[in-house]
């Protein structure tokens, strides 16, 4: 007897290794996966506007990035002491105009270089709603907790999110011709406008995937949303709020998009970056004991010789702690 329904994501037309070039941009839960990337020392650029959740943020952030076009004092504003982009998550706000340009300037400029040279991109789209700033209709990514008379909502069409996409994909390509693109649709369920809508915005999300796809066979779907929601299926995989995933989760997802998307062999030398950050992160009972002292030249010796093989991996931390 089955206690589950097993989700086989299709074979993707690529695999992952190191040193690759990775980027991944979208919701929270695209965030969470980079972050399981760059535990294993990948060379990834995670969100690079911070976390986004609608396919038109989406595509404009991508666009910008191609172009590398810097923001100026004009696209900001200001607001309970900060100073905002509405293209920006909050964590790029700051007190000052200059600050706050300059890490969004910073962090545009690192993700142009890498989606030059990108060999992977991982994009994940949460919602097809959108807020526009009644004024000029323009969409933005964050709210940055304005009150919502400040805006107008409304759920984007398939077609709309298809065209958006379309064209920031067919501008990337323009400058990457060889880039594999990864499409996710986020597992986290909105309720902020109840569970009706939430279930037609994803709807949406995943019927302009599916055209998308047909457009562009190349393009992977990997099937983040139907492991949580029909492989796992139970609230004992949610944090408290019952709608975010929690650590379990996200990590059988990540079990999942690794035997999926990584290559056989770089699997194989993750395990070993895994024993050696699980070495640096050891808090030793007697730190002064000869059998400490032992560890710890057992594992720098075993950096050494992995720094050989691979010597882009940025083992500094881990160093730092076992010496």
């Amino acid at each position: 007897m089955k206690f589950s329904t097993p989700v086989v994501p299709t074979k993707p037309p690529f695999q992952i290794e190191y040193g690759q070039k990775l980027i991944s941009i979208g919701s929270c839960f695209s965030e969470n996966i980079g972050q399981y990337f760059q535990k294993f020392k990948f060379d990834i650029v995670i969100n690079p506007f911070g976390q986004q959740y609608n396919p038109s943020s989406i595509a404009y952030a991508l666009e910008r990035i191609i172009e590398n076009r810097p923001y100026t004092a004009p696209e900001l504003f200001q607001h309970n002491e900060q100073f905002h982009s509405f293209d920006h998550h909050s964590d790029y706000s700051r007190p000052t105009e200059e600050e706050t340009l300059s890490t969004i300037n910073e962090n545009l400029a690192a993700a142009h270089r890498q989606l030059k040279q990108a060999d992977v991109l991982f994009l994940t789209f949460g919602t097809a709603h959108i807020f526009q700033l009644p004024e000029n209709g323009r969409t933005v990514s964050n709210c940055h907790k304005m009150p919502a008379k400040r805006f107008n909502k409304r759920m984007l069409s398939v077609d709309e999110i298809t065209e958006t996409i379309d064209g920031a994909i067919a501008k990337l390509k323009a400058i990457n011709k060889d880039i594999k693109i990864v499409l996710t649709v986020s597992p986290v369920r909105y309720f902020a406008f109840g569970i009706e809508e939430n279930t037609l915005s994803k709807s949406l999300l995943f019927v302009a995937i599916q055209q998308l796809k047909q457009s562009m066979p190349e393009l992977y779907y990997f099937p983040a949303y139907e492991i949580v929601m029909d492989e796992l299926r139970d609230y004992r995989y949610f944090a408290e709020d019952m709608l975010h995933p929690n650590y379990q989760t996200t990590n059988y997802v990540w079990e999942v998009l690794q035997n999926t998307l990584i290559e056989r062999q770089t699997r194989q030398v993750m395990t070993e970056v895994e024993e050696i950050i699980s070495a640096a992160n050891h808090r030793p009972r007697n730190p002064n004991s000869d059998a400490h002292r032992a560890f710890q030249e057992k594992y720098l010796n075993k950096i050494l010789k992995f720094k050989q093989d691979y010597p882009e991996f940025d083992f500094e931390k881990e160093i730092l702690s076992l010496g």
